[in-house]
């Protein structure tokens, strides 16, 4: 039971951390319904969140070791008040002031967890349990945003996200690391400082691809003829079913077993990417983004358990963090541009060249982190008990 309430904690807290960049698109187009903040506008404003989040972890993240009681309650209230005035202010300096408090409450949410996981054995399968139960929260809130009838104004997004705040903050104050999870046997030989790096250039490109893919969605659908309201139920059912893919690395039990399952996350996604953006009719549309989500979701946290492994105090994943937000800003800067010069056929060419990078750095890393095993155990990671007072 403790080890259960454990992960619901933490999806809880995953779950509130990353919810604002999972549901940007909806953020972007109620604070472009403003007067005064044309889409451009509300797309620099939406930003200022990310920011925040970039913020916490490069110059905050200690202050969860120290003061952890303190920094859960005020992370978790600096997002609930950030949502609350964004509800109510106008302008575009206090709306991105009231952005980048609530990216700083969930820097400081995601905190918690980087430091909770540190070190954790079997690392995969607590980031699979994570992304599975507290991604699904998340594509339901997407879900229950996509079914509100259309506002004037910003309408009650904003009230959204804090009521869902709210409601995830009693589990995320139960957060209490169990004296039954184990210390990986990469604690005491970790990965080559180039393959840690090598990891974390794997995390920019993956995320890269998916949020390159998730900008020009859309757009996409939209040239299809597809009706808007068609788009936005698409992609929240895919959202939902695509954390179906985390369901594999739960199950995971032998390392040796990790290579095939990213590989096979990667493949699916090149699948995807090439079925949705050259079969034009709405089920490639829908099928696309579901399987797409599910080949990335299978393929992650594979690479967050492997770092999450070699982190002895949760800096690692928070480094590990920034790489994946400048990653998906990078992609989304950069898809809308490439689909209008090389058009869908190359576009999706261009995708699938950079997963197969990224498949080519994965047979590296893990072929070394099966080799630093092996020294350890034969076949399986080592268990240690470790009691924790946070």
């Amino acid at each position: 039971m403790p080890h259960l309430v454990w992960i619901l904690a933490l999806s809880a807290a995953f779950a509130s951390a990353l919810n604002g960049t999972m549901v940007m698109p909806v953020l972007a187009m109620a604070l472009g319904r403003i007067p005064g903040i044309d889409d451009t506008l509300a797309t620099v404003i939406g930003s200022a969140e990310i920011a925040g989040i970039a913020l916490y972890c490069l110059f905050l993240p200690r202050l969860a070791r120290r003061w952890r009681r303190q920094a859960t309650i005020g992370g978790i209230a600096a997002l609930m008040a950030g949502e609350a005035l964004t509800h109510v202010l106008s302008g575009a300096a206090p709306l991105a002031a009231a952005r980048l408090l609530a990216g700083l409450g969930e820097g400081a949410i995601f905190n918690l967890v980087a430091i909770q996981l540190a070190s954790a054995a079997n690392a995969e399968q607590l980031w699979g349990q994570i992304n599975l139960i507290g991604g699904s929260a998340m594509g339901f809130l997407l879900f229950g945003l996509s079914l509100l009838p259309p506002a004037q104004e910003r309408g009650p997004i904003f009230l959204c996200l804090a009521a869902f705040a709210a409601a995830m903050a009693p589990l995320i104050l139960l957060m209490r690391r169990p004296p039954s999870v184990g210390i990986s046997a990469a604690a005491s030989a970790p990965l080559h400082r180039r393959h840690v790096g090598l990891a974390l250039v794997m995390v920019f490109l993956v995320y890269g691809v998916q949020a390159g893919e998730w900008a020009v969605s859309g757009y996409l659908g939209a040239r299809m003829g597809m009706p808007q309201g068609t788009i936005g139920l698409y992609l929240a059912i895919s959202s939902i079913a695509g954390f179906v893919g985390a369901l594999l690395p739960t199950l995971t039990r032998n390392p040796a077993r990790r290579l095939p399952g990213v590989s096979l996350g990667i493949a699916i996604m090149g699948v995807s990417l090439y079925c949705f953006f050259n079969i034009h009719t709405p089920l490639a549309f829908l099928l696309g983004q579901v399987f797409g989500n599910i080949g990335f979701y299978m393929a992650t946290p594979y690479v967050s358990g492997l770092l999450t492994e070699n982190d002895a105090d949760g800096a690692l994943l928070m480094r590990t963090l920034i790489v994946a937000l400048f990653g998906a800003a990078s992609g989304t800067a950069a898809a809308g541009e490439m689909l209008d010069d090389f058009g869908p056929s190359s576009f999706s060419l261009a995708l699938i060249l950079i997963l197969a990078a990224t498949l080519l750095s994965a047979t590296a890393i893990f072929k070394r982190a099966g080799l630093t095993t092996s020294r350890k155990v034969t076949g399986e990671a080592v268990e240690l008990p470790v009691s924790l007072s946070s």
